[in-house]
């Protein structure tokens, strides 16, 4: 008899083990595979303001070198850029009728390529570039104290 208590107690025993084991061997796992998605901001378009230099930055007179222009540049991007270059456009006198555009040139020698940081989600304060425009040597005295607009791109890229 007491042997079969033994039977009966080891027979329990590898019972509750088994069935302990049981639970451990009936959890369930799981994987999966799939993505994620990541994305790229979108570049937006620097702004060219023309700054008046006032009478100090005046610089062109008939047959002088060529005058200078001013601007500034908004940066909207969320991170640097730096200018590289510019395109420079037909220059516009601000009174036609005393002045002719036809008197403004670009300077043959005017600057293309520069090197101008401007860091994210700022404006640039006055840029002044030398030697961009030229006064014909013919101007009539309606040019005095004209201003000239000179369209301008300019082109950059991330630093």
């Amino acid at each position: 008899m007491k042997l079969k208590k033994v039977y009966v107690g080891v027979a329990a025993l590898v019972a509750a083990v088994g069935a302990g084991s049981g639970v451990a061997i009936a959890s369930w796992s799981a994987s999966g595979t799939g993505s994620g998605i990541g994305l790229t901001d979108t570049a937006v378009s620097l702004v060219v303001t023309a700054v008046t230099p006032g009478s100090n930055g005046a610089s062109m007179y008939p047959g002088g070198p060529a005058g200078f222009v001013y601007f500034t540049v908004k940066n909207p991007n969320p991170y640097p850029i730096n200018i590289t270059g510019f395109t420079w456009g037909t220059p516009v006198s601000s009174n036609t009728s005393a002045c002719p555009s036809a008197n403004f040139s670009i300077d043959t020698n005017a600057p293309t390529s520069t090197d101008l940081p401007i860091a994210a989600n700022t404006q640039s304060g006055a840029y002044q570039v030398f030697n961009v425009v030229d006064l014909a040597h013919s101007a009539p005295d309606g040019c005095q104290g004209v201003e000239v607009t000179v369209p301008l791109t300019v082109t950059g890229a991330e630093q």
